[in-house]
């Protein structure tokens, strides 16, 4: 057992042996350390502030946490879908049936033994660079960390920055964190925001006793041209909603939505991270084929004389309904329906007693119509070694942000020949 000064404080620090299959690598051996048979390699637990921290490596290590996991999940907000278990646990599942070679890399500290605060994340490749980051990364649209109540954000903060060094990665990139989450508070003063800020709508349902009494909130001169058009449709064919949880609805949305926003991309020359990953139609194939257990599913689709014209699906955790992808039928955008849909939806978590609407990044105007409250979001960085520091230093805190500046302001046209050719 080790002690190391830090900042005047004196921190407890001991090494543990595990499976080479089970962990990740360190920088280099511990000196006096000689490997057995089977090889082992060393990870580091830390003490400080009365929690005892690891970084818990490896698939069926992770997965082995579910008890403890789940109990610290009851504990927790509405906002931490995307690092509960069942979301996590369908992360691992998908990367053992591709292949994939990312190595999950759990943040656990313990007080008196009790899992007090836990931060799902992933080691994955960037070129030739390793990067620590959210475990079901570019899928989940928060990076978030559970914490048992009462628990002051500094005493994660204590060990965070020893956490990640234990990784093995060049840096730390945390994507898409709310501000107002326990995950911000840690991490403030050890990493820093890059990129732009952008915003989250969503709406606090359960602030309004029905549908009709919160859609009285929305403009009358929004409400009366959002019924202008209801109106247009219905002189060429009824206009319905439909919503399900399960069976072909489901699949018929995941599919549409799917194809629906990559045609979307590519007429606009945009792209994304999670669409140019190969296993991301593998990953929400998992929901629509209900392979995943404990995180349940809401579809729905406006549909006009028999076609559906707006489609959005999402998922259903502690009250919040997250709106997770979204398409709608080009040739109908002059009636605006996914505006039209947005109300729709609303109406739907109602009738199913949830509590929040959360349409989640980005924030753009058709959502604005029906909300004021937004949560702000963006992505945090650490580097570790040097190359991770030119990295998050030259290219995510300047580089990256100004090209896409710079690209966004291209005409849509050759935005999209560009892509094209590049992508």
């Amino acid at each position: 057992m080790k002690f190391a000064n830090e900042g005047g404080k004196l921190m407890n620090i001991s090494v543990h042996k595990r499976e080479a299959g089970e962990a990740m690598g360190l920088p280099g051996p511990l000196v006096g350390v000689k490997a057995p048979a089977p090889p082992v390699i060393e990870y580091w637990r830390f003490s400080s502030a009365g929690l005892d921290s690891e970084l818990v490596t490896g698939m069926d290590a992770v997965l082995a946490l579910e008890t403890e996991w789940r109990e610290l999940e009851e504990e927790c907000g509405d906002t931490v879908l995307f690092q509960s278990f069942d979301w996590c646990a369908n992360w691992i599942e998908m990367q053992r049936e591709s292949g994939g070679k990312d190595v999950p890399a759990v943040a656990v500290w313990r007080c008196s033994g009790r899992i007090a605060g836990l931060l799902p994340l992933k080691v994955s490749r960037v070129k030739r660079l390793k990067v620590l980051t959210g475990l079901a990364e570019p899928f989940q649209q928060y990076t978030d960390m559970l914490a048992l109540k009462g628990m002051a954000p500094e005493r994660f903060a204590a060990t965070f920055e020893k956490l990640v060094r234990t990784s093995g990665a060049d840096f730390l990139h945390l994507g898409q964190v709310r501000l107002d989450s326990m995950l911000a508070r840690v991490i403030h003063g050890i990493a820093h925001p890059v990129g732009e800020v952008d915003h989250s709508p969503y709406v606090p349902i359960s602030n309004w006793p029905d549908f009709e009494t919160y859609h009285k909130t929305v403009k009358s001169k929004t409400r009366k041209n959002m019924r202008n058009s209801i109106n247009r449709l219905e002189r060429t064919g009824e206009v319905e909603h439909e919503a399900a949880s399960s069976g072909q609805l489901v699949r018929e949305v995941v599919q549409r939505t799917f194809v629906g926003r990559q045609d979307w991309l590519d007429r606009n020359g945009i792209t994304s991270r999670a669409f140019q990953d190969d296993d991301f139609r593998r990953f929400v194939g998992r929901f629509a084929q209900g392979k995943v257990k404990g995180v349940e599913v809401l579809a729905m689709s406006l549909v006009h004389d028999g076609k559906p014209i707006a489609d959005q699906w999402g998922f259903v955790y502690k009250g919040r309904y997250y709106a997770f992808m979204s398409a709608m039928d080009p040739e109908y955008e002059p009636v605006g329906p996914g505006k039209l849909h947005l109300g729709e939806v609303i109406k739907t978590c109602f009738s199913r007693k949830l509590k929040v609407v959360d349409f989640m990044i980005p924030s753009v105007p058709y959502k604005m119509t029906w909300t004021e409250n937004q949560a702000t979001v963006t992505d945090f960085s650490m580097p570790v070694s040097l190359r991770g520091r030119l990295y998050c230093e030259f290219w995510l805190a300047t580089l990256r942000p100004l090209a896409k500046q710079l690209w966004m302001h291209l005409p849509v046209g050759l935005r999209n020949l560009l892509a094209r050719k590049v992508f």
